[in-house]
């Protein structure tokens, strides 16, 4: 009966007297090798001092794939340990939204007057085609009597 579960009731009152006890969930794959310390102290190295991936992975003791993975994942911003040191506060992030909506709004201006400025030679090019090769002028009469080549 010690691993029985041991239930009293009194008045319509069910009390657990030795409460189940769940096992946590194995966590998948393996522990990894190194700490995050160890490889943001690399991926910084890698990317500051501009290492190369062969010399961070001889003097770190780790593949060559590994230290490109951590450099891939420092300049993302995806450290685990940065993405915590980096939290931004509401009022900069309303400032970094406002700037980025300034900036996406100047472009699409950009854009606009570029988009006018092809429909217009567009529009100018089309304008001389169409005047140069429909009406027998005195000014293109001299194409007129040239031979087909």
């Amino acid at each position: 009966m010690a691993k029985a579960l041991l239930v009293r009731v009194w008045r319509c009152q069910v009390e657990i007297l030795n409460p189940k006890k769940f096992k946590e969930p194995k966590k998948i794959g393996r522990e990894p090798k190194y700490n995050l310390d160890y490889c943001l102290a690399m991926a910084k190295e890698v990317v500051e001092r501009g290492m190369s991936f062969r010399q961070a992975a001889k003097v770190y003791n780790m593949s060559h794939g590994s230290v490109s993975h951590w450099k891939k994942v420092y300049l993302a911003g995806k450290f685990p340990k940065l993405k915590q040191q980096m939290r931004i506060s509401p009022e900069n992030r309303q400032i970094q939204l406002e700037t980025h909506i300034r900036n996406l709004k100047q472009e699409i201006a950009e854009l606009y007057l570029e988009n006018l400025m092809l429909k217009k030679m567009s529009e100018y090019s089309r304008q001389k085609k169409s005047e140069s090769s429909s009406v027998v002028t005195s000014e293109n009469l001299d194409q007129y009597r040239e031979d087909a080549k």
